[in-house]
């Protein structure tokens, strides 16, 4: 910034918190000699704020919720007639501009086509033109909402900067203490028909109802709430109080939004830190069905991923056994709810591959899964939106049943198949020839080999292999059983064609997968 320059002062008023954080960091700012001192989300929330930051121009979009451009354009004019004001608008809102410049309006801008330039140029013309009394007003406090908005926004490490100023900060966060809560609202976005607008405007109420008793200030970033508040220790019951309720309420506006709990901490050049740190407990807070509000300290935020065994799971469907696959899942999701094993973005992957897996198998076996397949796309989107374990374990259950009604429909062919899939993962262990399969399923040597093939595009030799591999796999785990015992095990006579088929399968003899799991 030019020394003894005026700073020219503007505010952003427009619905989509997207499109003023979009302008508030469209540039270094400051370079130019332009502060931006406040955002509001409507007209009536601008009114109040203008007295306090004093702008020189305010851009304001026209369609917003509340007090819309044109009301607030025609009040801030009888009240503040030398601020400059520009409109936002989009093509489609051209009736709305000639309206808004009966009320002095400045000059307009295309939503779509602001560019950095045009708004600097801009505004520099229009401060141009004030009075030299006009721009050298006391500089006014910056809005905490912007302040916080800029400090958690920006990939500088200012609680590292030794040059950074905190004394404003200080000023308006006198208290000891900190804690943050913050929220994801992709989900409620997704799932419902709140606007970003409203998401904010029952924020922003339900704070000034619950927590004016304390010192706080709520910015709303890219799919995130972020809630700080600041209080001295004899506040702290009620602070706690407070933000229980806080949460509570708009979990119960909302419904699809909880909170997670910062501990509390005094430095307040940690608020940026504590800030990211919270970011991956944001993923846990799916293992926490009907809490509005979780403490970080109830949040798990590493954790080994749980090993689910997929061949096991996949040859259960292979045996046409949709029962104990789905003993399996429930095995699988009682580990993940008390380990907290995946974060929400990687549990919900998880199962969409073990769906995609499953389906891909029985379609192999030529299963009747038509109606399954044409509703993957669906099922994969109710997996992507499920807002809690409890919402997510039910959308794969149900999955799971419907795998049963497919399988009640199997034709009598496809039960030969699944008798043979449930005969080779009883049997694994002995010599199994085909001869003697063919002699138990009363079916020709030939038709046997033929029929396996054309149902599963594996021949049956092949199968037999793959499940006894899978079963030493489970075995290599067991350091107390030799190779040539597991070998023994899984119905392999010869312990060097053990290995042989294991590599084969595996891409690696059985010493080099048991070296493999235990590094």
């Amino acid at each position: 910034m030019k020394e003894n320059s005026a700073t020219y002062r503007v505010m952003i008023v427009d619905d989509e918190s997207i499109l003023r954080t979009g302008i508030i960091h469209l540039c270094n700012w400051s370079e130019y000699n332009i502060e931006i001192v406040a955002q509001a989300s409507n007209g009536q929330e601008a009114l109040h704020l203008i007295d306090k930051v004093r702008p020189h121009v305010v851009i304001t979009d026209i369609v917003m919720p509340i007090m819309d451009g044109v009301e607030f354009t025609k009040m801030m004019r009888m009240q503040y007639p030398d601020i400059k004001v520009v409109v936002l608008s989009s093509y489609s809102e051209f009736d709305y501009v000639r309206e808004v410049f009966k009320y002095g309006v400045t000059d307009y801008l295309l939503k779509p086509k602001v560019s950095a330039t045009e708004l600097i140029s801009l505004i520099q013309s229009l401060c141009g033109e004030m009075p030299p009394n006009r721009l050298d007003s006391p500089p006014m406090k910056l809005d905490p909402a912007i302040r916080l908005g800029q400090l958690l926004s920006t990939d500088r490490n200012f609680s590292e900067d030794i040059d950074y100023d905190w004394q404003e900060w200080r000023e308006q966060f006198a208290g000891k203490h900190f804690r943050i809560v913050k929220a994801s609202t992709g989900i409620l976005l997704s799932k419902t028909h709140w606007t970003q607008a409203q998401i904010e405007q029952v924020i922003i109420e339900l704070a000034q109802d619950h927590l004016s008793s304390c010192n706080y200030v709520c910015v709303f970033l890219k799919n995130e709430c972020v809630v700080l508040v600041n209080y001295d220790t004899n506040q702290a019951d009620d602070v706690q109080s407070c933000l229980d309720e806080f949460t509570r309420l708009a979990m119960k506006s909302l419904t699809y939004i909880k909170f997670v709990l910062s501990h509390e901490f005094e430095n307040i050049a940690k608020i940026q830190a504590e800030h990211e740190r919270l970011s991956p407990y944001l993923g846990k807070l799916i293992y926490f069905p009907k809490r509005h509000c979780i403490p970080e300290h109830e949040i798990k935020p590493e954790t080994d991923k749980v090993n689910f065994d997929q061949a096991q799971f996949t040859s259960a469907l292979r045996s046409l056994a949709i029962d104990d696959a789905s003993v399996q899942s429930q095995a699988l999701f009682a580990h993940i709810r008390s380990t907290q094993a995946y974060d929400e973005y990687s549990l919900k992957r998880l199962c969409q591959n073990i769906i995609y897996s499953a389906m891909s198998t029985l379609e192999q076996m030529k299963q009747p899964l038509s109606e399954l397949s044409s509703s993957k796309l669906k099922l994969f989107k109710k997996i992507d939106l499920a807002f809690d374990l409890d919402e997510l374990e039910s959308v794969f259950i149900q999955f799971v049943d419907d795998l049963k009604a497919v399988v009640r429909q199997t034709d009598p062919q496809s039960m030969i198949l699944h008798r043979i899939y449930e005969y080779v993962n009883q049997n694994y262990a002995n010599d199994i020839s085909l001869s003697e399969l063919a002699d138990k399923f009363h079916l020709n040597y030939s038709y046997l080999s033929s029929y396996f093939k054309q149902r599963t595009n594996e021949n049956l030799t092949t199968f037999i292999n793959r499940v006894r591999i899978d079963k030493a796999k489970e075995l290599l785990q067991n350091y107390e059983l030799s190779i040539s015992q597991i070998s023994q095990l899984t119905g392999f006579s010869d312990h060097n064609y053990f290995s042989k088929v294991f590599k084969k399968m595996t891409g690696m003899t059985p010493v080099e997968y048991r070296n493999y799991i235990y590094k």
